[in-house]
């Protein structure tokens, strides 16, 4: 079993965290030709994204509970087998409906990898180092939506827009195999009554009554679905708006996301000698430049890559200083119910990001306009979550 002070237990965490980037970013360059293939409108192919998230949210509460009361491990099993089966499904869809349920549970099975990999850090390590952990988790997962549209569009181009989802689901079969031989229990606390309705709605209770809880979930939340405006925007914005080759899109995107990795490899550097509290409102800083400048461009008609580029990789780089910052400090604080907090902060995030995704989609007029104005308004938004609700919680 893998040892809770080594880097191959941190590895595979963030191997399992990268199941979500990797799930959606891998196809993302097959969604305008997927309305073709498809005979379907841009919303409706769209659906295939917004499905995932309102399974991702959906799934968010699930395994919180159930975690809390059967233990991580056997969920993680079980969470993956689904995650598996649903790829498959969808790497065969006859119809863009079918595709679209596939999605959605493709995404509760996912679910397993992240909501209970941040569980598994909170249950083994105290506030600095869960954010430390965090951040190093978010530096492997961060090489996901750096690597998986460049594979995403190599299958694309070489083998269509089903061969993502047969990697995606090859993928699930290793991560099985390594939890099945290598991972134990960490939940040494399990709770008998975690699954009763009235604890439940005690534990929600008591999260949400927390100021700072709620506001460490809007802060990241507002700037993760600034970000699944970029994902949901981004293939029609590239290949659309600025006329680029289905081949240049991985390059392009991966451009963007790694600022993820590279403000994960900054995060994970510098929490113990700066503080979460000092890194948090640089990304929250950074997130602002990031994103108003997107939308004041967008504004004045800058039709050119940079105009994309650039601002998103500031966006991208805050959100890996905001997320195990705030997702540290939202679990810190309840250590017997740490599955419960996970999951409501992620039940939080994708749930708003559904509703920014299908806005993006429905909204879409020829130009980068909708999407960068989402972007910028998600990241004003998540400063104002913190500025009205963790700093005057935390002084």
């Amino acid at each position: 079993m893998l040892r809770p002070d080594s880097f191959a237990l941190i590895a595979a965490l963030g191997a399992l965290a990268a199941l979500g980037p990797l799930s959606n970013d891998i196809y993302l360059v097959s969604l305008p030709s997927m309305t073709e293939a498809f005979g379907a409108s841009v919303e409706r192919v769209q659906l295939t994204l917004t499905a995932f998230i309102v399974g991702f949210a959906f799934g968010q509460y699930i395994y919180g509970p159930l975690s809390d009361r059967f233990g991580r491990r056997p969920l993680m099993l079980v969470g993956l087998v689904l995650y598996i089966a649903a790829s498959f499904v969808a790497a065969s869809a006859p119809t863009v409906e079918v595709l679209i349920a596939a999605r959605f549970f493709q995404a509760i099975g996912m679910n397993s990898g992240p909501v209970l990999g941040r569980a598994v850090v909170r249950d083994l390590y105290d506030r600095e180092r869960a954010a430390r952990l965090l951040s190093y988790m978010a530096v492997i997962a961060g090489f996901a939506p750096v690597v998986a549209p460049i594979i995403g569009s190599h299958l694309h181009v070489s083998f269509g827009w089903r061969a993502n989802f047969v990697f995606v689901a090859l993928y699930g079969v290793i991560a099985l195999i390594v939890v099945a031989l290598h991972f134990g229990e960490t939940n040494r606390n399990p709770d008998p009554e975690a699954l009763r309705p009235r604890r439940m709605a005690g534990n929600i209770r008591t999260l949400l009554s927390s100021r700072l809880y709620l506001g460490y979930a809007l802060t990241i939340s507002c700037v993760g679905a600034g970000m699944f405006a970029f994902l949901s925007g981004s293939p029609f914005v590239f290949l659309k708006v600025l006329g680029f080759a289905a081949a240049d899109f991985g390059y392009l995107f991966s451009i963007c996301m790694s600022g993820y990795l590279i403000g994960s490899l900054v995060s994970g550097r510098f929490v113990l000698r700066l503080g979460m509290d000092r890194l948090l409102l640089l990304g929250i800083a950074l997130a602002l430049v990031g994103g108003l400048s997107m939308a004041l461009l967008a504004a004045l008609h800058v039709s050119h890559v940079a105009a994309i580029l650039v601002p998103m990789f500031i966006f991208m780089f805050a959100f890996a200083l905001v997320l195990p910052q705030a997702m540290s400090g939202a679990m810190t604080p309840f250590p017997r119910i740490a599955g419960n907090a996970a999951s409501l902060v992620g039940l939080c995030q994708y749930g708003l990001s559904a509703v920014v995704g299908t806005a993006v989609a429905a909204l879409f007029d020829g130009t980068q306009m909708p999407m960068a104005g989402a972007i910028g308004a998600m990241a004003v938004l998540s400063a104002l979550a913190y500025a009205t609700l963790v700093r005057p919680a935390r002084t």
